[in-house]
């Protein structure tokens, strides 16, 4: 009977080659740089963007080109057809989500005015109801809107995959930089035997139906009064409404300053509820009524809640990375961890002061 080996199959190879099928991708290779950086994405809060992109140093000035250039390079480093560290497939998520808002132009002032997930309903919700001064913003621009991560205008659908994001990013769907240009899909019309037309469809409606001469009437002043009553609700309304509402308009708030008065902000006020002083120059508030005064202490309170918290989750993240980098790779260095033990967290401690829940 002849051996396995001589009938052309070596177990031994059939065996290894079975449990390299079965361990998948476990034998990918990654380099220690993009192992570094699924770790430190994967640290970072869900909704840190600046910090997922490493760019939390220079959040108050980068630019669109820097959030560009940072997408780039964190997405080369964590793609996993890339990088076959096991979670490069979740780092690679949150940097092409992080990449989704700050790469928006409206979901990016969103986020650093309020501090929460623009795409979230409830956290906007949530957050617009804390600042009633806040005012009113535009329609939402989805990413392919104007001003979204790429331009265009109806192009982009709401939600996008990450390995989309990165193919539109990097080439092949787009014209000019970003590859070829797709005009969505495509209606061919046979009418009478004859040879048909095509019809591309853009921005995702259906084949429009060409006005037949049995559909054309002259249009009539009760038409007219009709198309014009969006303009009557857009205009006049909102011009009435701010005539007969008088002194029950909502204030311009101020400026202010809290704890401590600086000239010319030197008008004490007290928020209503956590008692804290607060600030505002008095040529600023000349005629103000008691309504106004309430309206003001509530804003203040709103504003100094916003502005400790956020303080607070500075000074946290600052401890956690002080922590982080005092322990190291292989051993904890416990000068460094003294440093970060003793760091000072005054906004924290003051939140707990005042019963604010962080």
């Amino acid at each position: 009977m002849p051996s396995a080996t001589s009938s052309g199959f070596d177990s031994s190879n059939g065996s290894a080659r079975s449990r390299e099928h079965n361990q998948g991708n476990q034998d990918r290779k990654f380099t220690p740089e993009q192992k570094a950086a699924v770790l430190r994405i994967r640290r970072c809060k869900a909704t840190a963007f600046y910090d997922i992109l490493d760019l939390e140093s220079v959040r108050s000035t980068c630019s669109d080109a820097d959030i560009k250039k940072a997408y780039r390079k964190q997405s080369l480093l964590t793609h996993p057809d890339k990088n076959g560290h096991e979670h490069a497939d979740e780092a690679f998520k949150m940097v092409s989500r992080a990449f989704g808002v700050l790469g928006d132009k409206e979901k990016r002032e969103k986020y650093d005015r309020f501090g929460t997930d623009p795409d979230s309903r409830f956290e906007s919700a949530r957050a617009q109801a804390s600042n009633p001064f806040s005012g009113f913003g535009g329609a939402r621009a989805g990413p392919g809107g104007p001003g979204g991560p790429f331009g265009g205008g109806g192009m982009w659908e709401d939600e996008i995959s990450p390995e989309e994001m990165f193919q539109r990013f990097f080439g092949g769907g787009f014209g000019g930089p970003f590859g070829g240009f797709d005009t969505g899909p495509q209606f061919v019309f046979n009418i009478g035997g004859n040879r048909g037309f095509r019809v591309h469809q853009m921005g995702g409606a259906g084949p429009r139906r060409r006005p037949r001469e049995t559909d054309q009437r002259p249009q009539t002043g009760w038409d007219t009064l009709i198309s014009l009553l969006p303009i009557l609700f857009l205009f006049v309304f909102p011009l009435l409404s701010s005539i007969f509402s008088g002194s029950d308009s909502q204030p311009t708030v101020p400026s202010m300053v809290f704890d401590a008065e600086s000239p010319p902000l030197t008008y004490h006020r007290t928020t209503p509820k956590l008692g804290v002083d607060y600030y505002v120059d008095p040529a600023e508030v000349i005629g103000w009524n008691d309504y106004k005064f309430r309206q003001l202490d509530k804003e203040a309170e709103v504003g100094f809640v916003r502005a400790l918290r956020r303080r607070c989750d500075t000074e946290m993240r600052t401890k956690h990375d002080l922590i982080e980098k005092a322990q190291g790779w292989f051993h904890v260095d416990h000068d460094k961890m003294k440093i970060a033990e003793q760091f000072e967290m005054s906004s924290c401690k003051r939140m707990d002061a005042l019963g604010i829940s962080r």
